[in-house]
């Protein structure tokens, strides 16, 4: 029997009944008919709420449907492959199948993407085999129209002779310190987070928390390249957003000048908290009531940049490789808002 290309689940756009990880597995999907949750039936795979391709006009009286409307799964594989057959398995899904996918495979190597399905209808509790044009991929981008279930979807063909490079973690062995909270973990866990676990582990704080940070001593200088912020089963509790900063030559003072948060008025005026969590808690805001909340970055910092602002989403592999220029840094300091879990933390870059 063939054997799958071993694969991964890096985002989706929604599954509301079940755990989506189980739908990349090589595993048989599971019989889950005489278990429940408090969802009611339990199922093994990915099945999303439903109404997609459905909205409610409550001003026109009437309902609008979008044809295009579609639900989607984004997928990584663990080996550079030139894919001839995807099969598609909706086991156990009787009346609650996803009805027709399309398939992209995208090559990250070469940014190369084709599509090699489109709309293949799918029938209910039955294991679909289709043979594609031989194509390399390192990802596959899965539209699922409209809503529904997919217990597997499994990917076969030839490891190509060349594959991505092998990367080091740059933060593995790092010291951590001046860690904000660690409540329900800490930052090395998340440092080895790799996705062993079918539960949430990580680095998660208090609910309490109004911005953490965490500070890496790396053993070498090095410009990073990429950081992935992996918030792998956090479906409600992941953070909202992520921030990095390096520096070069780290004393103990230069946290003083530290990236903090502020915020900031509708009339512009600016509130710098000395402790910004108990600004916060003891809801000295008041006053203005309406307000954003940035980071503020002190004049003359010797804090870098070099991924100032992002948005994290729940459950989901971030990549970021849109990085600002720097020059090589000893520590590396990550922060996120305001508070939460992330199952893994990777940097890589080119040590010097």
């Amino acid at each position: 029997m063939q054997t799958p290309v071993p694969a991964f689940l890096i985002s989706y756009s929604d599954s509301a009944f079940t755990n989506p990880h189980e739908a990349v597995l090589p595993d048989d999907p599971k019989d889950c008919r005489d278990d429940f949750t408090h969802m009611g039936k339990k199922y093994w795979g990915y099945e999303t709420r439903r109404h997609r391709a459905t909205s409610v006009l409550p001003a026109a009286q009437a309902l609008a449907y979008d044809h295009d409307a579609h639900n989607w799964l984004l997928i990584g594989l663990k080996e550079r492959t030139e894919i001839d057959k995807i099969a598609v398995s909706t086991k156990w899904y009787t009346g609650n199948q996803v009805r027709a996918v399309s398939v992209f495979l995208i090559d990250g190597m070469t940014g190369e993407r084709k599509q090699v399905l489109e709309r293949a209808p799918l029938a209910p509790d039955k294991e679909h085999e289709f043979k594609v044009p031989p194509t390399v991929a390192t990802e596959c981008l899965v539209e699922c129209y409209y809503e529904g279930g997919i217990s597997r979807i499994n990917f076969f063909g030839a490891k190509t002779p060349e594959q991505p490079p092998a990367r080091k973690n740059l933060l593995d062995g790092a010291e951590i310190s001046h860690v904000s909270n660690d409540h329900y973990g800490n930052p090395a866990m998340a440092v080895s987070g790799n996705r062993a676990e079918t539960h949430m582990r990580g680095w998660e704080s208090a609910r309490t928390g109004f911005g953490e940070r965490a500070l890496f001593h790396l053993k070498k200088p090095a410009v990073i390249e990429e950081i992935v912020v992996d918030t792998y089963l956090h479906r409600l509790n992941a953070p909202l957003t992520c921030h990095v900063f390096g520096m070069n030559g780290f004393k103990e003072a230069d946290m003083a000048s530290a990236p903090r948060w502020k915020i900031v008025t509708k009339a512009g005026k600016e509130i710098i908290p000395d402790d910004f969590q108990a600004f916060m808690l003891e809801q000295k805001y008041l006053p203005e009531k309406k307000f954003e909340i940035k980071l503020h970055v002190p004049e003359k910092s010797p804090w870098q940049p070099v991924l100032p602002f992002a948005a994290l989403s729940p459950d989901t592999f971030h990549r970021f490789r849109d990085l600002e220029k720097h020059a090589p840094v000893t520590h590396v300091l990550y922060m996120h808002y305001s508070n939460g879990g992330i199952h893994g933390l990777k940097v890589y870059g080119a040590e010097s």
